[in-house]
């Protein structure tokens, strides 16, 4: 028992003399779970949609239906022209739109909710934020109807609704609903034909003057373009291939341990040439198995290439390289293959949530979502979702290529220079 009790030490004793390690085994669940649990707790109401609005009649009572969507807690309005909507939604700039269009004016009168007549308005939405706007479309419906029907506790609006729906009437209308109508619109001052209206409301009478369209947007138009695989795709291979390079560091530090880095740098090679060619051959490592990764999605998946191809594979190109920096500066920061694996496992699995490989970013909070533009894991999966499923050209391409590259610049200055030939 005494000797079970000293192994059992012994081991605690090499456990905490890696305190990086002792440290990583606590702050990664911890971390891990605390996003978790902001990504699936349920939103307040205090959550804000952004959500551009096109005018296209500005009357009187569609500027009131837009203030009072600007006035309601859920959303943030910006006004724009529908060129703009329609370019910034469909390249993933703003997630909604909504298109209020000619007619708007005639369907927001109290009477249009009884005319049996709706007035369809468009609210463009990124195809990859489907449930956000599912959830605009309810927010907005009830914004309207609060709107609508609160116009209906003014009398002149209310004499002049049941005048509209009398004149409505065809010649064979029944004398019945003829007379209550005149009635309605003589006395509409009174709680009477207030209570009658709305007890014909709770029998199915009415409902909302104008229903809002989903429609999916993307710059070339097609809806129907939009895989969910490609997002798959793109996150779990820049996931794996972090690990990767967090591996390669591993090798980086056991040959050191082995004494094959003392036998490469007795040859002409440099110190920097030996990291170098560390870094490019797991950047070589990176593009093939980016090649067979993609080589499946296409054929098997239906991921289709819509925007420019060099762009595509420009940014691959960008992101391998990023991954062979990315393995030279673990080698740089860990001194041993624990401290590696324990760094490593933790930087990279931030990397992937943060920057949207694991989850798309519409789930993310609104602060993290701002955060996550200064992670080249984000420029990484908006880059290959513009030149696939986006359908947008190589100018698009250039930005995530630039912060990629660098990334990748500074994750090897970094590394190379921290890097010890010797333990």
């Amino acid at each position: 028992m005494k000797g079970l009790f000293w192994l059992i030490r012994k081991d605690l004793m090499i456990f905490f003399a890696d305190r990086q390690g002792a440290l990583m085994t606590v702050l990664v669940p911890v971390v891990l779970a605390s996003l978790l649990g902001m990504l699936f707790a349920p939103r307040s109401s205090s959550t804000v949609l952004k959500l551009l609005v096109v005018v296209q009649e500005a009357t009187p009572p569609v500027r009131d239906f837009v203030a009072a969507i600007s006035a309601a807690e859920t959303f943030d309005v910006e006004e724009v022209d529908e060129a703009t909507a329609r370019a910034r939604v469909g390249a993933g700039k703003a997630s909604l739109a909504l298109i209020l269009p000619v007619g708007t004016t005639e369907a927001l009168q109290p009477a249009a909710m009884f005319q049996g007549k709706q007035r369809h308005a468009e609210l463009l939405y990124d195809p990859s934020d489907d449930i956000e706007a599912t959830m605009a479309a309810g927010l907005l419906t009830q914004v309207l109807m609060q709107e609508t029907m609160g116009s209906l506790s003014d009398r002149d609006t209310m004499s002049e609704m049941f005048g509209d729906l009398e004149s409505d009437l065809g010649p064979d209308a029944d004398a019945q609903l003829k007379s209550f109508l005149a009635a309605g619109r003589t006395l509409s001052e009174s709680a009477t034909a207030t209570k009658t209206l709305n007890t014909g409301a709770e029998q199915g009478g009415m409902q909302p003057p104008v229903a809002f369209d989903r429609v999916a947007a993307t710059v070339t138009g097609v809806a129907s373009q939009y895989n969910s695989y490609a997002h798959n795709f793109a996150g779990m291979l820049l996931m794996f291939l972090l690990f990767a390079g967090q591996t390669r560091a591993k090798h980086l530090v056991a040959e050191r341990q082995a004494g094959t880095l003392v036998r490469l740098r007795l040859s002409p090679a440099s110190d920097r040439t030996i990291l170098l060619g560390a870094a490019l051959s797991t950047t070589a490592v990176a593009l093939m198995a980016s090649a067979v990764v993609y080589a499946v999605g296409i054929l098997v998946f239906r991921i289709e290439i819509s925007g420019s191809v060099p762009g595509f594979v420009g940014v691959l190109l960008c992101q391998a390289l990023f991954v062979g920096g990315f393995g030279l500066l673990l080698a740089g920061l860990g001194q041993t293959e624990e401290q590696i694996g324990s760094i490593g496992t933790f930087v990279v699995l931030i990397l992937s949530f943060a920057g949207g490989a694991m989850f798309p970013s519409f789930m993310m909070p609104e602060w993290l979502r701002a955060g996550s533009q200064l992670l080249p894991t984000y420029w990484a999966t908006h880059g290959l979702a513009a030149m696939t499923w986006r359908g947008m050209g190589f100018s698009e391409a250039l930005l995530p290529m630039l912060v990629l590259l660098s990334s990748a610049l500074v994750c090897a200055a970094v590394g190379i220079r921290r890097f010890r030939f010797r333990s």
